[in-house]
């Protein structure tokens, strides 16, 4: 029905009464549009007026929170609000509402609305009501906005921080912060913190502060009371710290409610006023704890996302990285997923050539196994993997075959149903070879003891029965292969004083009065002549109850240096000071001879025990390193004629810095007094180098063992550092009896001791010098008498 002149005129004569007028709010253009009578009311010139003008026109008591509002209602389908603004007739109350909401084409918002007058006498009796209802209405949408923020927002703080803000507005509050525990470490911190301006921040001072658990206040929160005070004079008389802390920092009233979690109270969210007393409502708790819910709930949201996050990065890295070969296939055998450890293991180059192919038609899998699977069934399975019949199943590089060890895992939905098929695959290929391995570097180490004339038993002291190798038993005068029950506890190619030593120290560890024995032994060969052999025999584990008195033995033949030891013992006859020196010279020897030996007596007890691969061959690295030690040490005795000579030589290679040093130290520790600490202190995390090894290990062994003999508690470190980017810098640092300063000047001169009762020839740092310096670098001694020592060489890298 259309509409006449006369009901036209009737209608605005109706919108006139009510004092009615449209407009329409344009977000493009940030305008809004107006009815004539809207026109007339503010004052305006033409039928628009900006945003900002009309926000000018609402009384200043209102504008910021009907701003705020007008804002949000571009999003919003109702929207409602009463206010006062300045009109051409005085100040005029308003209510305003949104009737319509349309998007043009080009994306451009424009909302419709209604503004109208209420009379002064209305408002006269409505407005405290209306005031209230939208002070409440602001509250409310303060929360949900809060809400959104930290739903949509990434930065916690920020949001936190907003409304923390907020809340010190709508209170006209001085301090709003958030206190969080640290149950764990007993610590609780002030985390957020918003303030006026010349207010002091707590958060500065306040952190990591002990929780005091005898406090009323920390009691009040963690059983989840909140704190309401008009004035600190509330606080019971329990609570007279909190009272004293509140009157220094001119608190005058102050609410606190817990933060709670699933796992109970984590912290409180408080308000400090302090420039006037205030007299909380239960609206004000009520809105302030609502607030305090929200953060709660969020922030526990925002944890368990991050804990979902890692969780799921943690599985995922194991997934990437585990030395297991996986394949992730769909409940029909669809292949959906691979790791690369399986790519590799069939000779995969990409993912994309294998995802999409089923399991059931795999031709290497036999039609039981591909039964079981479909009915949900686990199945182990080992078997031959011959690429040659893959076929066209998938593309390979691979042409042989591998031994392979699968586990195939159904996983089910919560209603039961097949949903994925999890295969784990172990290449046994690769174990084997591991295995063939070991077994290579056995026989090696077994070449190396014939070549060192290291031996190596291990026996049950009780039983006798055992093993060695092949150079352990010349080493004692036996042959090979004779079953140790008739040497163990026999020795009959022992000298006789020998023999009656050895015997009694096996009598002494029966009886528990001895675990060790380090001997030089006389062995008697077939032609009639004795030979030396050091024997070194500790107990591992001591069980007798259980018929078990583990015990070890290295033996090392000694002759050739017990030869050598008479010669410069007769060469040293023809001067007196070379004679005492040299007679010492040879002492010491003996001594250094024990440390390596030591080594391979402890590791190759390990190597026994230990079923682990890699530790076994860690072990066996060591054994053959000591081993080809022993050999420098007998060699060191000519290094001095080589020297005087010019034909010592300085062999490089590639020298793993940190390895050296971890193994010297370990290898010295066992000569440490007891109080004295030996350790690898600064070094680099890695550092390779070209230079000569065996060189490298004289010089820092030389100075640790002259450490040894002079410290008597603390520690003795080695460590080493950069210089320059083209030098190492290599000191060992001790707590000993330190060097005379009017020796210190010679220390590195031939046949210098500072005690004449402590094993040395006095050469070892001579011939130190002489091989730093040959090697390019630069070697000294600092040192205080009474305070200890630090010697330190310089090499190029």
């Amino acid at each position: 029905m259309k509409a006449s002149g006369e009901d036209i005129a009737k209608l605005q004569k109706v919108v006139s009464m009510a004092r009615l007028g449209w407009w329409e709010a344009d977000f493009n253009e940030g305008v809004y549009y107006c009815s004539e009578f809207l026109v007339d009311l503010l004052g305006i010139d033409g039928d628009k007026i900006s945003f900002r003008d009309f926000g000018n026109l609402i009384c200043e008591e209102y504008r910021e929170r009907v701003l705020a509002e007008f804002n949000s209602f571009k999003m919003m389908d109702l929207y409602e609000q009463v206010f006062p603004i300045h009109t051409k007739y005085g100040i005029t109350w308003v209510s305003t509402k949104v009737g319509d909401k349309t998007i043009t084409d080009d994306g451009h918002v424009r909302v419709l609305g209604v503004l109208q007058c209420i009379s002064r006498q209305r408002m006269n009796t409505q407005e405290k009501t209306v005031a209230r209802l939208n002070e409440l209405l602001y509250q409310l949408n303060g929360i949900s906005c809060s809400l959104l923020d930290f739903l949509h927002s990434d930065d916690v703080t920020g949001v936190i921080n907003k409304i923390l803000g907020d809340v010190l507005h709508q209170f006209r509050g001085d301090r709003t912060y958030i206190v969080e525990y640290d149950k764990i470490n007993h610590f609780q911190s002030y985390t957020h913190e918003i303030t006026e301006v010349g207010i002091f921040h707590n958060k500065q001072t306040f952190q990591q502060e002990p929780i005091r658990y005898d406090r009323w206040w920390t009691q009040q929160m963690l059983s989840g009371t909140p704190i309401i005070l008009f004035t600190p004079d509330g606080l019971p008389d329990e609570a007279a710290d909190e009272r004293q802390l509140l009157s220094d920092e001119k608190v005058k009233s102050v609410m606190a409610v817990p933060l709670n979690s699933k796992d109970g109270v984590w912290g409180y969210m408080g308000i400090d006023i302090i420039k006037e007393y205030r007299e909380w409502t239960n609206e004000d708790y009520q809105w302030f704890a609502s607030l305090a819910n929200i953060i709660s709930i969020c922030m526990e949201l925002r944890r368990a996302e991050a804990e979902a996050r890692f969780e799921k990065q943690y599985f995922r890295d194991i997934y990437r990285n585990i030395p297991v070969g996986i394949e992730f296939y769909d409940g029909n055998g669809v292949l959906v997923d691979i790791n690369k450890k399986n790519m590799d293991m069939y000779g995969i180059k990409r993912k994309e050539d294998v995802l999409g192919v089923n399991l059931f038609d795999n031709p290497i899998m036999s039609k039981e196994w591909t039964e079981m699977l479909k009915k949900g069934t686990p199945i182990d399975f080992s078997y031959k993997y011959d690429f040659a019949q893959v076929g066209n199943f998938y593309i390979t590089d691979r042409k042989d075959s591998i031994d392979l060890i699968s586990k195939a895992i159904p996983m089910f939905d919560a209603m039961g149903q097949l949903v994925n098929i999890l295969v784990a695959n172990i290449d046994n290929t690769e174990t084997i070879d591991a295995h063939n391995k070991i077994q290579e570097f056995e026989e090696f180490f077994t070449l190396v003891g014939d070549y060192a004339k290291v031996g190596y038993a291990h026996f049950n002291a009780l039983t006798r029965d055992g093993y060695a190798i092949s150079s352990w038993y010349r080493n004692v005068g036996e042959k090979e292969g004779t079953p140790l029950p008739q040497i163990i506890r026999i020795h009959s190619h022992f000298h006789p004083e020998d023999r009656e030593l050895i015997l009694a120290f096996f009598d002494q560890v029966l009886k528990r009065e001895a675990t060790h024995l380090r001997h030089d032994m006389r062995i008697l060969r077939e032609d009639g002549h004795y030979t030396w052999t050091r024997v070194n025999v500790l107990v591992r584990d001591f069980r007798p109850e259980d018929g078990i008195i583990d015990m070890v033995c290295i033996n090392y033949d000694i002759t050739e240096l017990k030869e050598t030891e008479m010669k410069l013992i007769k060469a040293g006859d023809n001067a007196e000071n070379l004679d005492r020196l040299k007679s010492a010279f040879l002492a010491n020897m003996s001594h250094e001879i024990r440390t390596p030996l030591n080594a391979i007596v402890g590791f190759s007890g390990l190597l026994v025990d230990t079923e682990d691969k890699e530790e076994r061959s860690q072990y066996m690295s060591i054994v053959q390193e000591n081993t080809e030690l022993l050999l420098q040490l007998i060699s060191d005795i000519l290094d001095l004629s080589k020297i005087e000579s010019g034909t010592f030589e300085i062999v490089k290679g590639k020298v793993d810095v940190n390895v050296l040093c971890s193994e010297i130290v370990r290898s010295l520790s066992m000569k440490a007094p007891e109080g004295v600490e030996l350790r690898f202190d600064d070094h680099l995390p890695q550092c390779i180098i070209c230079s000569d090894k065996n060189r490298l290990t004289q010089v820092i062994s030389n100075f640790i063992n002259n450490a040894l003999k002079f410290t008597f508690s603390g520690f003795i470190s080695l460590s080493y550092c950069e210089v320059d980017g083209e030098f190492l810098k290599f000191s060992v640092r001790d707590t000993g009896t330190g060097i005379p300063a009017d020796k210190v000047n010679t220390i590195f001169d031939r046949f210098v001791k500072l005690n004449t009762f402590v094993h040395g020839t006095g050469l070892g740092l001579s011939i130190c010098k002489s091989i730093v310096e040959q090697m390019g670098g630069s070697i000294g001694v600092e040192s205080k008498e009474g305070e200890g020592s630090c010697f330190w060489f310089v090499i190029p890298k």
